[in-house]
């Protein structure tokens, strides 16, 4: 899709997106870097509500994640398109895509240092906390996120065996 066919789409004239974006590209960045800032703030307001330990807020979040997905997809599809890594250490990564990753690092460092998350790069644990958030949303396994839903059990248990690992 061009700019063009986006601005025709948009009920404006065929070159109007061109006067705010130089390229599609800067076009996809902004709806990312919009659609990152709510989504940190969904993962703020989860990991906040949460009542507990860390433990309890990294389930919040999981389920925060899984909802933002579902009721964002437009979003959601251009936040994580390719080459995306929201933990990357890099100068030209997103401001917002750091924030959310940052909420998500933080809280396993707070859990590291209360002795509820085992020790080790908190930033490694962060990815792969993601990377499971991250799939579930993507692969929609179960979407009934309500209070007792099979996708907030889902959550819920895939979480769970994050945190235990599967050994006996």
């Amino acid at each position: 899709m061009t700019l063009r066919e986006i601005g025709e789409r948009a009920g404006v004239s065929r070159t109007a997106a061109y006067r705010h974006f130089s390229d599609k590209a800067a076009l996809l960045s902004a709806i990312s870097e919009a659609g990152f800032m709510e989504f940190a703030e969904a993962l703020e307001s989860a990991r906040q509500g949460a009542a507990g330990n860390s433990v309890a807020q990294l389930d919040a979040m999981g389920l925060a994640y899984a909802r933002f997905a579902e009721e964002h997809r437009a979003y959601y599809k251009v936040m994580f398109g390719a080459g995306c890594d929201p933990g990357e250490r890099s100068a030209g990564r997103s401001e917002a895509a750091a924030r959310a990753f940052g909420i998500l690092e933080g809280t396993i460092r707070q859990g590291q240092a209360a002795g509820e998350i085992r020790s080790g790069d908190s930033v490694f644990l962060a990815k792969v906390d993601w990377a499971l958030s991250h799939g579930m949303a993507l692969l929609r396994l179960e979407t009934d996120l309500s209070a007792g839903g099979a996708g907030t059990r889902f959550v819920l248990a895939a979480g769970e065996v994050l945190r235990t690992g599967l050994k006996r």
